[in-house]
């Protein structure tokens, strides 16, 4: 059952067979995993975090209509499952690490770099989300586009496109405010 691709262990899951499940966990966890290390900075809140999206998820794909996309179903799932996890321990929601110093040529004028990176980070979260991750791995945590196409299930080419077109959209929506603080 492992060598099936995900299509065929869920709907081998919808019929009943849990070892289709299993199959599913084993193939997805390590993915499930770096991704909840990076969002809730490892440990057991990330183990936690895994542990109840995969509660969820076997919960809800026998009554999900149309799962088209396993991994990016249960990247959205653990997603949700961190962020419920980060806030209900009273800690920030961190997806991902602070933007390095060199970022910025002369942060003495204009915007300082702390308003800059946040300016960013606000701008990534504000995009449509088949950008944000792509740009958050690659820019904000300097992840190289091919481990970040490995890290999202997707190929090379659709993250390069997706960094790229997420980039020149989150110009195109900070560029006044780039422009007031003398980065553009």
């Amino acid at each position: 059952m492992p060598d099936q691709d995900d299509s065929a262990l869920v709907a081998a899951y919808r019929a009943g067979r849990g070892e289709a499940f299993e199959a599913i966990v084993h193939r997805h966890y390590p993915r499930l995993l770096a991704r909840a290390d990076r969002r809730c900075g490892g440990g057991a809140l990330a183990e936690d975090a895994v542990q109840s999206a995969l509660v969820r998820a076997h919960r809800y794909l026998r009554t999900t209509p149309s799962v088209e996309n396993l991994g990016a179903w249960l990247r959205r799932i653990l997603d949700n499952c961190a962020n419920d996890l980060l806030r209900k321990r009273g800690r920030e929601i961190n997806v991902e690490q602070p933007l390095d110093a060199g970022y910025v040529e002369n942060p003495t004028e204009g915007m300082e770099h702390g308003e800059l990176a946040s300016l960013v980070r606000e701008g990534i979260e504000r995009l449509p989300e088949i950008y944000r991750e792509p740009l958050r791995l690659h820019f904000l945590r300097g992840i190289e586009a091919k481990e970040v196409a490995r890290l999202l299930d997707d190929n090379i080419h659709s993250v390069k496109s997706r960094i790229a077109r997420g980039r020149r959209e989150l110009r195109r929506r900070l560029e006044s405010t780039l422009h007031k603080g003398g980065y553009l």
